[in-house]
């Protein structure tokens, strides 16, 4: 597994990207990024330390589990006609973790 990933000691840095995140329960913070740790580890390319990009990664992520406690059985958070979809791993996580090279990049 990488090294480096976060954990509630460095709650300045989580809190960076998931403001939020300073208001829960450090137990629940530690065992959301401690998860969301694994799943990104297992998704991007293995690296010795954890690099900025894969920490807001594994912010995002664990944002997202959080979230994903709250969603109903559709996994929507929200009221009817206002509810947001949860995914599991979206799109802004994926890309943090392996960015797409385009023709530019060499």
């Amino acid at each position: 597994m990488t090294a480096g990933w976060l954990t509630p000691s460095n709650v300045t840095m989580v809190a960076r990207y998931w403001p939020g995140a300073v208001d829960l329960d450090l137990d629940e913070l530690a065992a959301l990024l401690a998860s969301a740790a694994v799943q990104c580890d297992a998704y991007a390319p293995q690296v010795e330390v954890a690099p900025d990009n894969y920490l807001h990664a594994q912010c995002l992520q664990a944002r997202a589990l959080y979230r994903s406690t709250m969603a109903g059985s559709g996994d929507q958070i929200g009221i009817d006609g206002q509810a947001v979809q949860v995914f599991p791993m979206d799109w802004t996580v994926k890309n943090l973790l392996r960015p797409k090279r385009g023709p530019w990049v060499k």
